[in-house]
C-alpha cells in the first residue's frame, strides 16, 4: 500500500518542481506574494484535515511555543529563495543540488543535536558534494552573471532547507506531530503573509487572470498532495531508511520529466550524471 502513496509523491513532486519552474520565470516579481497563497490556501486547510489524524498536546510551554513560532520563519524563506533560484536555472540542475541539503542538516546536527558520522556517511557526503559540482560546472564556466547568480541561490536555498529540516527534527524531538502541525504549520503561514504583506494588495489582480489562476491552483495542490503523499508513505511502511532511500529518486525523475516536458535539453548528461551520483550518495548516506 505504501508503495502506491510513493508513487504519488514521485507524481505530484515532479509536477510542482516543474510548475515552480514555469512560475518562477512568468512571475519573477510576484515571489513572496505566490509563496504566501500556498501557504494560506493550501497548506491551511491540509494542516486543518491533518490534525484531526494526529494526536496533539497543545500545552507545550513557553520555551517550545518561542522557538516553535520564531523558527518556523525558515519555510517561508526556504520558498522564497528557493523560488528566485528557480528563476534562473533549469529544474533539474536545481533538484540535483537540492540533494545537498542532507549535507548541511547533518552539518546542524553534528554541531547541536550531538550526532556522530560514519565512514560511509563521509563517503556519501563527498559524492553529494561532487554531484552538484558536476551539475553546476556548465554554469560556473560559462562566466555568465545570471547563470552563476543561479547556482549561488541553489546552493544558499538548499543550504536554509538543510538547516529547516534539522530544525524540524529537534522540534519533533520536543512536540508530537500533531502539536507541530498547528503551531509550527500554523506559525509558517503567518510568516508568510507577513514577508508578502506588501505585495498582497496584488493577488485579486492574479486572481482575475484565469490561466494565472489554473498555473497557482496546480503548483498549490501538487505541492500539498507532494507532503501529504509522503507522510503517508512513511506512516504505513513504518521505515523511515526504506522511504528516504525511495525518494532520492526524484531527482532523476525530474530531469526526466524536465527534458520532455519543459524541453530543458541543456547538458543533459551533467544533469543525468550528477543526479545517479547523488542518489547513491544520499542512500550512502542513510545507511547505518
Amino acid at each position: 500500500m505504501w508503495q502506491i502513496f510513493l508513487l504519488f509523491y514521485f507524481v505530484f513532486g515532479a509536477s510542482s518542481y516543474l510548475l515552480r519552474r514555469v512560475i518562477a520565470k512568468r512571475f519573477p516579481e510576484n515571489n513572496r506574494l505566490i509563496n504566501a497563497t500556498f501557504f494560506i490556501f493550501f497548506l491551511f486547510p491540509l494542516g486543518l484535515v491533518m490534525s484531526f489524524f494526529f494526536p496533539h498536546n497543545l500545552n507545550v510551554g513557553a520555551v517550545n511555543l518561542i522557538l516553535l513560532l520564531g523558527g518556523s520563519i525558515i519555510w517561508p524563506v526556504f520558498n522564497i529563495t528557493a523560488y528566485s533560484a528557480n528563476k534562473h536555472v533549469d529544474v533539474g540542475i536545481y533538484t540535483v543540488i537540492n540533494n545537498l541539503s542532507p549535507v548541511f542538516t547533518l552539518a546542524i546536527a553534528l554541531t547541536f543535536l550531538d550526532e556522530k558520522l560514519t565512514v560511509a556517511q563521509c563517503i556519501g557526503i563527498f559524492m553529494l558534494i561532487f554531484s552538484g559540482l558536476i551539475v553546476a560546472l556548465p554554469q560556473l564556466i560559462s562566466k555568465n552573471k545570471a547563470d552563476i547568480e543561479g547556482i549561488l541561490l541553489c546552493v544558499l536555498s538548499t543550504a536554509i532547507l538543510g538547516v529547516a529540516v534539522a530544525y524540524e527534527k529537534f522540534m519533533l524531538g520536543r512536540v508530537d506531530f500533531g502539536t507541530y502541525l498547528i503551531f509550527g504549520w500554523g506559525a509558517q503561514i503567518a510568516w508568510s503573509v507577513f514577508l508578502a504583506r506588501r505585495e498582497l494588495h496584488q493577488l485579486p489582480k492574479l486572481a482575475r487572470d484565469k490561466n494565472t489562476k489554473n498555473v497557482l491552483f496546480w503548483y498549490g495542490a501538487t505541492n500539498s498532495l507532494k507532503s501529504a503523499s509522503f507522510i503517508s508513505a512513511l506512516k504505513i511502511s513504518g521505515s523511515a531508511s526504506i522511504i528516504g532511500a525511495a525518494t532520492d529518486f526524484m531527482s532523476v525523475v525530474v530531469v526526466v520529466s524536465a527534458y520532455f516536458i519543459l524541453k530543458e535539453t541543456s547538458h543533459i548528461v551533467f544533469k543525468i550524471s550528477g543526479a545517479i551520483l547523488g542518489i547513491v550518495g544520499l542512500i550512502i548516506i542513510t545507511l547505518k
